[in-house]
């Protein structure tokens, strides 16, 4: 009888000791901090791991090496927007969202915060697709988030032609 509960019940304690997120980060370098990250070494990319939700936090993008022309003004260490985001979940996307903080209900009332917030749109900063998860926590491949030009600078640079 014992055996039988134990191969009924077996299933469930397989699935209960996996981690689609640490199987798919097994080879990766975790690198902790507010977000943890993994960095594929193999592959070149970055893969975020999400577990904080519709929390509002700081984004700020830089410019961490110069040029070395002044003239073009894309100095080393230079700080460039700095916006409020969350993220969410919508299926399998997660959506980087700046919330429009121009215009706020300044009330206790929810219909009026509901109002203001349906008024004036948010934007999507940029969506990622879910790679892994595990309970709260997602994993997205962040490597085209980071990599790109937030800062601008190749307009910057095309206009000093």
């Amino acid at each position: 009888m014992k055996n039988l509960l134990l191969l009924l019940f077996f299933p469930f304690l397989l699935h209960a000791q996996s981690n689609p997120i640490n199987e798919k980060t097994k080879t990766m370098e975790l690198r902790k901090g507010y977000f943890n990250y993994y960095w594929d070494a193999t592959q070149g990319k970055i893969y975020l791991v999400i577990d904080k939700w519709n929390n509002p936090c700081l984004y700020v993008n830089s410019l961490p090496a110069g040029l070395g022309s002044n003239d073009i003004g894309l100095d080393r260490g230079q700080i460039g927007d700095s916006r409020i985001v969350y993220f969410n979940r919508v299926g399998k996307k997660v959506l980087l969202t700046q919330p429009n903080l121009d215009y706020r209900a300044v009330t206790n009332d929810p219909r009026e915060q509901k109002a203001v917030n349906e008024s004036f749109a948010q934007s999507v900063l940029f969506n990622f697709t879910v790679e892994a998860e595990d309970g709260n926590a997602v994993l997205v491949d962040a490597t085209a988030f980071f990599l790109r030009d937030a800062h601008n600078a190749a307009d910057k640079i095309r206009k000093m032609r």
